[in-house]
């Protein structure tokens, strides 16, 4: 099982043929999966993560995309104006 920390990524959606592609990448821009979608929820639900998560990591036995180690009710932070 290899356990690689994704530092960037790359994503698309074909409005003509509603599929979708994400692509993960490592710290050397190497790339870790380059994965297609046709179900847009699913598609949504990694491109949120991605966007949203870190630090995030792909197992490539497993297939998997998880979050590090986060302590419970982190939340995420806000910046309020005028405060």
């Amino acid at each position: 099982m290899a356990n690689i920390l994704v530092a960037s990524y790359y994503s698309r959606w074909d409005l003509k043929h509603h599929k979708g592609r994400i692509a993960m990448y490592d710290s050397g821009n190497q790339l870790i999966e380059n994965h297609s979608f046709s179900d847009p929820a699913e598609f949504q639900a990694v491109a949120s993560m991605l966007r949203n998560e870190k630090p995030l990591w792909y197992d490539t036995e497993a297939s998997h995309l998880r979050t590090g180690s986060e302590p419970v009710g982190e939340g995420e932070s806000r910046v309020h104006e005028g405060a």
